[in-house]
């Protein structure tokens, strides 16, 4: 927000000087609205904090007098708060209150009372159930108040619930989380249209890709052993090329959900693959069939990394379409070198698989990622100079010493080496930062 007053202000000082007119005043103020307009996040917060507190509150006041009410004085005020909410927002749409600081703790105060509406309802008159059917119905009951509101809490709650009932879930298949996970895009990516960079489609996107991360290892059957590094570098490609497609340039890492999470979650695993343990076992001749599983339950698996590998596939397309890859203009090919990781996975774990008891192609493939993953630090660090953003030059130089810690630690040297290596590796570090600072500074402020 502070930094939105500022582009404001410097755009009325280049009204006033006559270095735009006043159309072009006018539609950069279109461009750049944010989400928050008039209202301070402050105050949403603050309002949802209360919308929090008085929930519990009226949560515990029915509680602490429950066993002295009817049955049917009970079900009556099981679904009063529920009612007062939806009549509350029938009121605030016929007077045209759209205000975020009023829709946002309505959303809370709305979400809680249809939890609180069920467990009562089904404790008033007995109703049996159990943990997965009583997280998926309250969370599919969030979606309806989730596009009322759009509210940023009733959101992320949204797909925190689909997590943990994917978690509990014995009766539905976990694999149900992606379809249902889908009904609430279309709200987030209209969102992000009307706001690029709004706090609110920002906090939405990490939520769902965060909690679809994580879905991702509940969701596989994990019957074929070593194919989740093929899927998870799929995910993790996707987001990263998503991002880079769909998310706007140069703005702060929490306003690139998706290019930050894909680039980190990427690195760690090509990280992970540079070691022995995940090249042994894999493969067709190590498959984990138990008889009493359906028989497609084997095909899920395969099914996850051939969309996740795909959809890389088919962003790195897009990506790459209609750029110059002339000699000078090597910053344009970095996506794509990140871009290929599940493709280079795909082709190692199918290898690896007919020879995953092999000690000589464990080591080839371990040395191959490593040289990998060391290219890719070089080729953040010079991304990061030439840009002139500070950040890149320290991911790849973290990425250079997490290989040679991670191979100096994981080695038979003594306690006393790997320290002097450990503090040699800061002092590098340290340097390498200091060195490239005072390059950018010759050239432009660092970032």
């Amino acid at each position: 927000m502070t930094n939105l007053k500022w582009l404001y202000r410097e755009m009325e000082l280049w009204r006033r000087e006559g270095i735009i007119d006043a159309a072009t005043h006018e539609f950069l103020q279109k461009r750049y609205a944010s989400d928050t307009q008039s209202i301070s996040w402050r105050q949403i917060i603050l309002c949802s904090i209360g919308a929090f507190l008085i929930g519990l509150g009226i949560i515990a006041l029915l509680a602490a007098n429950w066993d002295e009410l009817s049955r049917e004085v009970r079900a009556v005020f099981s679904l009063l708060p529920l009612a007062l909410c939806v009549a509350t927002y029938l009121l605030g749409l016929r007077k045209g209150w759209r205000a975020q600081s009023f829709l946002e703790p309505l959303g809370i105060l709305w979400g809680f009372s249809i939890g609180a509406g069920i467990a009562l309802i089904a404790q008033t008159y007995n109703i049996s159930g159990d943990e997965e059917t009583f997280a998926l119905t309250w969370t599919l009951l969030l979606l309806p108040t989730l596009y009322a509101t759009r509210s940023m809490g009733v959101g992320l709650g949204y797909f925190i619930g689909l997590f943990i009932w994917a978690c509990l879930a014995r009766e539905i298949p976990e694999f149900m989380y992606w379809p249902l996970a889908c009904l609430a895009i279309p709200l987030i990516a209209g969102l992000r249209k009307a706001s690029p960079g709004g706090v609110k489609s920002g906090i939405m996107t990490w939520g769902a890709a965060l909690c679809s991360t994580a879905a991702l290892g509940v969701t596989l059957e994990k019957t074929m052993p070593g194919l989740w590094m093929v899927v998870y570098s799929g995910a993790f490609a996707s987001l990263l090329l998503g991002g880079i497609v769909y998310e706007r340039k140069n703005t702060a890492i929490w306003q690139a959900p998706m290019r930050t999470l894909g680039g980190c979650g990427l690195t760690v695993l090509l990280y992970l693959l540079t070691f022995k343990w995940p090249w042994k076992n894999i493969g067709w001749r190590h498959m984990d069939y138990h008889v009493d599983s359906p028989i497609w339950t084997s095909f899920i698996d395969y099914t996850f990394a051939i969309i996740a590998l795909g959809l890389s596939v088919f962003l790195l397309v897009v990506v790459n379409r209609g750029k110059a890859f002339s000699r000078g203009q090597w910053i344009a090919r970095i996506p794509t070198f990140w871009g290929i990781a599940p493709i280079i996975v795909a082709i190692t774990y199918i290898i690896a698989s007919a020879n995953s008891d092999s000690h000589n192609t464990v080591d080839i493939f371990t040395l191959l990622f490593t040289a990998y993953l060391g290219c890719l630090g070089l080729i953040t660090i010079g991304n990061g100079i030439t840009r002139r953003q500070l950040l890149y030059v320290n991911g790849g130089v973290l990425i250079l010493l997490g290989i040679i810690l991670g191979k100096f630690f994981s080695s038979e040297f003594s306690f006393t080496a790997k320290g002097i290596a450990f503090i040699v590796c800061g002092c590098l570090f340290f340097i390498i930062n200091l060195l490239a600072t005072r390059q950018m500074k010759k050239h432009g402020v660092a970032q």
